[in-house]
C-alpha cells in the first residue's frame, strides 16, 4: 500500500471514531434529557394519541385528545377533562380551546369509548362491581377504571416532561361520576384541583348503603375516606339542574339521594361534610352552585375555569 492509500485509510478510521464518539453522546443525551424536551411530542393546537390500556372489555387503547396553547410549556397547568355519556371527547376538548389560550393550557381529554367502557358500569361507575343496582360482586381492583386515570396522567407527565405541572381534573355528568369516585377509591393522586360536576348519582360515604349507591360492600376503611376529604375538591352544581329527564337514574335508591341532579349533589356534599366531622379529619372540599344554569358542560366548563384561576392565585 502506497502513503496517499494509508493516510487516506487512517484518515477514514479516525472519521468514523469520531462518529462513534457522536454517536453515543446522542444516545447519551437521549437517554437522560426528559422526553418533553423533544417539542414534537405535543404541538401546539390539536392532536391526539393513544396509550395502551389493559382496563375494559377490550384490549383496545385509549385515545387521548389534546389541546396544547401557543403559551403552554412544562411547569403550566395541565386540565384532565373527562367527557359525559355521549363519549365526546373532541366536543369536550373544543369547549376549552379558548381557555386554554387565554390561559396558557395544555387540555387532556381521554376518550372513554363504548367500545372498550360499555355503559354505566364500566365508565361512570369505574367497573367496581359487575352490576350498577346494588347487587352486584365486587370486582379484582386491577379490573377497575379508576387506575386507568391515574396512568392516563402519568403518561402524560411523562410524554411532555411536565413533573412540575399543576394538574387539574374536571369531569362532567357522567365524567363527574367517574370522576368524584375517583376522588373516593382513586389512592394517591398527582392532581391538586379536582372538580366533578352534575353528576347524576352519586356514592355516598355511607358504609351501609350497596355500591354504586353507597360504600357497603367495597374495600374503603376510614384511612381512605379522611384521604378522600383531603383532597381540594370543588363540588360544581347547576341550580337549574332539575329536570327529570331519561338520562337521570330514577329508581328508589337513586331517589333517596334527592329527585334530581341538584338534590343529589347538595346531598352528596352534605353527607361527606358531616361524616367527616364525625371521623374528625379534614374537610377540604367545596360546594359551588351556579345560579341559572342547568346541565351544559361547556358553561359548567367556563365556571371551573374562573375557580382554577381563583385557585392559583388564592387558594380554594
Amino acid at each position: 500500500m502506497n502513503d496517499f492509500a494509508k493516510r487516506k485509510t487512517r484518515s477514514f478510521a479516525k472519521h468514523r471514531q469520531w462518529i462513534c464518539v457522536l454517536t453515543w453522546c446522542a444516545l447519551c443525551l437521549l437517554l437522560v434529557l426528559p422526553r418533553g424536551v423533544f417539542a414534537a411530542s405535543l404541538p401546539v393546537g390539536t392532536s391526539s394519541y393513544v396509550i395502551e390500556e389493559s382496563t375494559g372489555v377490550t384490549n383496545d387503547p385509549v385515545r387521548v385528545h389534546v389541546y396544547r396553547s401557543a403559551g403552554w410549556q412544562p411547569g403550566k397547568i395541565i386540565v384532565f377533562v373527562f367527557h359525559g355519556m355521549n363519549r365526546n371527547a373532541e366536543g369536550y376538548r373544543a369547549g376549552w380551546i379558548s381557555h386554554a389560550d387565554g390561559n396558557d393550557l395544555l387540555i387532556i381529554c381521554p376518550e372513554f369509548t363504548n367500545e372498550k367502557y360499555p355503559g354505566s358500569r364500566y365508565y361512570n361507575t369505574a367497573n367496581i362491581m359487575d352490576r350498577t343496582d346494588g347487587t352486584g360482586r365486587l370486582q379484582p381492583k386491577d379490573r377497575w377504571v379508576l387506575p386507568a386515570v391515574d396512568r392516563i396522567i402519568g403518561d402524560l407527565i411523562e410524554r411532555t416532561g411536565a413533573y412540575t405541572s399543576p394538574v387539574v381534573i374536571f369531569g362532567h355528568s357522567a365524567g363527574g361520576q367517574i370522576v368524584h369516585r375517583y376522588v373516593l377509591f382513586g389512592g394517591k393522586t398527582d392532581a391538586c384541583l379536582i372538580m366533578p360536576s352534575n353528576a347524576g348519582l352519586y356514592t355516598m360515604p355511607e358504609k351501609d348503603v350497596p355500591y354504586p349507591y353507597g360504600l357497603a360492600g367495597v374495600p374503603i376503611g376510614d384511612a381512605e375516606l379522611a384521604a378522600a376529604f383531603a383532597r381540594p375538591v370543588v363540588l360544581l352544581l347547576g341550580e337549574a339542574d332539575v329536570k327529570r329527564s331519561k338520562n337521570l337514574r330514577m329508581t328508589p335508591e337513586a331517589d333517596r339521594q334527592g329527585l334530581n341532579r341538584l338534590a343529589r349533589g347538595k346531598k352528596f356534599f352534605e353527607t361527606a361534610k358531616a361524616k367527616a366531622e364525625e371521623m374528625g379529619v379534614p374537610f377540604n372540599w367545596r360546594l359551588v352552585t351556579v345560579p341559572g344554569v342547568g346541565h351544559q358542560g361547556a358553561i359548567m366548563g367556563n365556571v371551573a375555569m374562573n375557580i382554577i384561576n381563583e385557585y392559583f392565585t388564592t387558594g380554594l
